[in-house]
């Protein structure tokens, strides 16, 4: 039998969208343990060690030229089989130095969609593409993502991204506390900013709504400020960081995002899974989950009419929608979850697992 793999991986990201890439990765028995770099200790995971980098890492020239020789020292230290990166900037710069010394592949995940706006610059796209094209794997979030890297040229990509615990994430029958209800970053790429204007808008019809957001980030004391400004102090609560999502998902009745970018958010797939009416704009990968009235809903970014227009409607026809639901649940379980991503990252890591 090979021996267990070890990877070492250079990644930043936040609480949820971290446990749904690692999670499936770790459970393969022919992965004996993941290192991670990175500014703090993250989630505790099975088979995962955290290497807290230098406080200077926080300042990014320094870290621009610290993290990539910890990295490749990292690499020789362990003897790892595998360098691990998410995110472009600079995570995917990181990746290639150490491989460049190391000698060791590696794999590369996009999170996002920046990603794809920078491969179109002269200079820095050029060397984005080479980077990618040296990898052994570009994992990407969806077929959207998937067709633009095919269509400049770049070779091995996979669509393998965040996946979600479906039997974790399951609908409930417990009485709605609230009507509408956004997970995520409080920042306004995120549409928080949007959402507010909605919800001022929908007052004039729904005067009794009730709309939870949760999560945090930088915005979160002006759109309180915003919330007060119009009134809203009994329609949209802000509930903060909460490690426990899937119940606030649970008490509510129709999810709401408006991100003005997206790769495969985790947020969408943990309501659809949850069996949840689910209303976004229709952005990045976004389309691979939502087809248009079977699964759920979607506006095009930043047409806040149409948001409220369908917000009014679902907030109505919600209770008559559980051929939607069933529907939503079952694309998410079938495509998104765990043990598709588990099978993936199988077949990806077989190479190695012979070699080794």
């Amino acid at each position: 039998m090979s021996n267990p793999l070890t990877i070492v991986c250079s990644a930043k990201m936040g609480f949820g969208t971290f446990e749904a890439k690692f999670h499936p990765l770790v459970r393969l028995d022919a992965v004996g343990q993941v290192i991670v770099l990175r500014k703090e200790a993250g989630p505790e995971i099975p088979k995962i060690r955290y290497v807290v980098l230098p406080k200077l890492c926080k300042f990014p020239i320094l870290n621009f030229l610290i993290t990539p020789i910890l990295l490749t020292w990292t690499v020789w230290k362990t003897k790892a089989d595998l360098i691990l990166a998410y995110h472009y900037i600079p995570h995917f710069y990181f990746a290639y130095i150490a491989s460049l010394f190391s000698g060791r592949p590696y794999i590369l995940g996009q999170t996002g969609s920046d990603d794809q706006l920078l491969a179109k610059l002269p200079l820095r796209g050029m060397f984005l593409r080479h980077i990618l094209n040296k990898a052994l794997q570009l994992n990407v979030p969806g077929r959207n993502s998937l067709e633009f890297w095919e269509a400049i040229g770049i070779r091995k990509v996979r669509v393998l991204h965040s996946t979600i615990d479906t039997d974790y994430y399951v609908p409930s029958a417990q009485a709605k506390a609230y009507d509408f209800v956004y997970t995520g970053r409080l920042e306004d790429y995120k549409g928080v900013d949007l959402m507010i204007e909605a919800a001022n808008q929908l007052k004039k019809s729904l005067p009794d709504f009730r709309f939870a957001i949760v999560g945090y980030g930088s915005g979160r004391q002006r759109y309180e400020t915003t919330v007060k400004n119009y009134g809203l102090e009994n329609n949209v609560f802000f509930m903060g960081f909460q490690s426990d999502i899937r119940m606030w998902l649970q008490k509510s009745r129709i999810f709401i995002m408006a991100s003005d970018c997206e790769g495969l958010p985790c947020a969408l797939m943990e309501a659809m899974s949850c069996g949840m009416v689910c209303l976004t704009s229709l952005v990045g990968n976004i389309g691979d989950l939502i087809i248009e009235g079977e699964t759920g809903f979607s506006f095009l970014p930043r047409d806040k009419q149409r948001m409220v227009e369908l917000m009014e409607q679902l907030y109505h026809q919600e209770p008559t929608m559980q051929q939607i639901k069933e529907r939503a649940r079952a694309l998410v379980v079938a495509e998104h979850s765990y043990s598709v991503a588990q099978d993936l990252w199988t077949d990806a890591l077989r190479g190695i697992v012979n070699k080794n």
